[in-house]
C-alpha cells in the first residue's frame, strides 16, 4: 500500500518564508508542481491522494482535501493529511450536492496541531449554511443562519439567495464574505453568527478575505483604480482602511478561500491567480491592467501576476504555458521533507 507521505524531487531544499503556489498539470496524476516565488523555482510532488483529491484548505502543515465518490456526485468524500508526515483523519462522508469551502481549526498549542473541528460553508444556498463535524464524528451538523435575531429587515431580505463570494479563518471564526456586501461570521466551536456590512464594497469588483492576528482584511481589486485594503475588528466587528504604513514591507497572496499576509522586507506586492480559458475576451484598463472575461474550462490556463502597490506595475511571476490548473497557495512548512 503507498504510503499517504508526499515525495519531493529535490529534499534538499530548505523551505521558504513566503507561501508555495500549489499547480496541477493533469487532473487524474499524482503528480503536482511546487512554484516558490521567493527563489523562482519549480519541483515536483507526487501522492497518492493527488489523482482524485483536491485541496481545500491548509493550516498547521495539515491540507483538507475533498473528492467526488465514483457514480455518487452528491457525496464528497473529506480527509485531512499530513504531507510531512502521511497521517491522514476521514471525515464523515458529506451529503451535499452544492460547492463549498472548506476551512479547518487546529490548535498549534496541542502537539502537532491536530485539526479539531471541520466546517463546509456552502456558496450557495437559501440562507446561510455550514456543515460541522469533528475528527470521529458520524455524521456532519447544519446550521442555517435564520436572521431571526441581530438582523435588520432589508439585511435578512439579501440572504434569501445567499452566494458567499470568499471565506477565511480567524482562529475558531469563519468570516464569510457575502455578494452584497455582507459579512457573516460563524463561530466553528460555539456554533454562533454574527453580521456586519462592508462599507465599501463594489459587486463589481474581486474581492479577497485575508485572516490577520484577530482581524480579517478585505483586499478589494477594482478593474480601473488601486486596490483598497479594510480591516474588520473581530471583537468590535468595526471597520478601519490600512495605512501606508501598515502596507509597508508586506505582500499579499490571493486566492479564494486560501489568501495568506506576509511581511516580506522592502517588498508591497499583491500576487493573484489570472485565468485564461479558451474563449476568453481581453482588454486592457486605463493603469495597464489585464482583464480577461468569457467563460472558465476545465483545464485553464493560469498566470500568476506580482502587482507593485508602490510602482503601480504588473509582473508575469509565472508564464501560462507552465500550468492548468491551480488549488491554491500554501505555506512552505506544510511539504517540509519528512526525517
Amino acid at each position: 500500500m503507498e504510503s499517504n507521505a508526499v515525495k519531493t524531487d529535490d529534499t534538499s531544499e530548505e523551505a521558504r518564508a513566503l507561501p508555495l503556489a500549489l499547480f496541477a498539470m493533469e487532473h487524474n496524476s499524482k503528480k503536482r508542481l511546487l512554484f516558490d516565488v521567493s527563489s523562482g523555482n519549480i519541483r515536483g510532488i507526487t501522492s497518492a491522494l493527488f489523482p482524485d483529491a483536491s485541496v481545500e484548505f491548509e493550516s498547521c502543515g495539515w491540507l483538507l482535501m475533498v473528492r467526488h465518490k465514483p457514480f455518487h456526485f452528491q457525496e464528497q468524500v473529506v480527509f485531512l493529511v499530513h504531507p510531512s508526515t502521511g497521517r491522514r483523519i476521514d471525515m464523515p462522508v458529506l451529503r451535499s450536492p452544492d460547492k463549498c469551502y472548506f476551512v479547518f481549526y487546529a490548535d498549534p498549542r496541542r502537539g502537532s496541531g491536530a485539526p479539531l473541528v471541520v466546517a463546509c460553508i456552502q456558496i450557495m444556498s437559501v440562507v446561510p449554511t455550514v456543515h460541522v463535524a469533528c475528527p470521529g464524528d458520524v455524521y456532519w451538523c447544519v446550521h442555517k443562519h435564520t436572521c431571526q435575531l441581530h438582523l435588520s429587515e432589508a439585511m435578512c431580505r439579501s440572504f434569501h439567495n445567499t452566494l458567499i463570494m470568499d471565506v477565511a479563518l480567524v482562529g475558531t471564526q469563519a468570516v464569510c464574505a457575502e455578494f452584497l456586501g455582507q459579512i457573516l461570521v460563524f463561530d466553528i466551536t460555539e456554533m454562533t453568527w454574527r453580521a456586519a456590512s462592508c462599507p465599501e464594497w463594489s459587486i463589481q469588483d474581486t474581492h479577497y478575505l485575508v485572516a490577520s492576528i484577530g482581524k480579517v482584511v478585505i483586499v478589494s481589486c477594482p478593474r480601473a483604480s488601486a486596490f483598497k485594503f479594510l480591516q474588520l475588528d473581530m471583537e468590535a466587528l468595526a471597520w478601519s482602511p490600512l495605512h501606508d504604513q501598515e502596507l509597508e514591507d508586506t505582500s499579499w497572496f490571493l486566492s479564494k478561500g486560501q489568501s495568506i499576509r506576509v511581511k516580506e522586507e522592502g517588498r508591497r506586492k499583491v500576487y493573484t491567480f489570472h485565468p485564461r480559458g479558451r474563449g476568453n475576451l481581453e482588454t486592457e484598463s486605463s493603469d495597464g491592467w489585464t482583464i480577461t472575461s468569457g467563460p472558465a474550462t476545465l483545464k485553464t490556463i493560469t498566470n500568476i501576476y506580482a502587482y507593485d502597490l508602490v510602482a503601480g506595475t504588473i509582473e508575469t511571476v509565472i508564464p501560462a504555458s507552465i500550468v492548468t490548473e491551480v488549488s491554491c497557495w500554501v505555506r512552505p512548512s506544510t511539504f517540509a521533507t519528512p526525517r
